[in-house]
């Protein structure tokens, strides 16, 4: 596994984007009225994060990536900035965040734009 080089800014880590455990669909229970409609209205669909996203995309094409983060700043307000890697190539780079998850979407997020500009959909 190829890491991010490390910063000399401060606090650095390596963590490796991992498959999500998936369960089994749960069998839900309405009941039936006479008009034929269920008691309970149907769920919206959640919306994915780019972190979710991004995970989807690297699954489909059989990829494996790491995620670099870093942090600077007092320890009572840190910034973070974070950036994926594919092999030995950056493919997402955030800017500085107040919040470490702020910084991995915005990194999904450009990791996400540099496959489709690349032509991984």
């Amino acid at each position: 596994m190829t890491t991010a080089p490390s910063s000399t800014r401060g606090y650095t880590s390596t963590e490796t984007v991992r498959r999500p455990m998936t369960t089994a669909p749960s069998s839900s229970r309405h009941s039936i009225t006479s008009a034929g409609v269920g008691s309970r209205p149907p769920s919206r669909p959640q919306s994915l994060s780019y972190r979710q996203l991004l995970q989807q995309r690297l699954q489909k094409y059989q990829w494996t990536a790491s995620f670099h983060v870093e942090m600077t700043g007092p320890v009572r307000n840190p910034l973070w900035s974070g950036s994926f890697w594919l092999g030995g190539t950056k493919i997402g780079q955030s800017s500085w965040h107040t919040t470490k998850d702020a910084a991995k979407e915005d990194a999904a997020k450009q990791a996400l734009n540099w496959l489709n500009t690349y032509g991984y959909h």
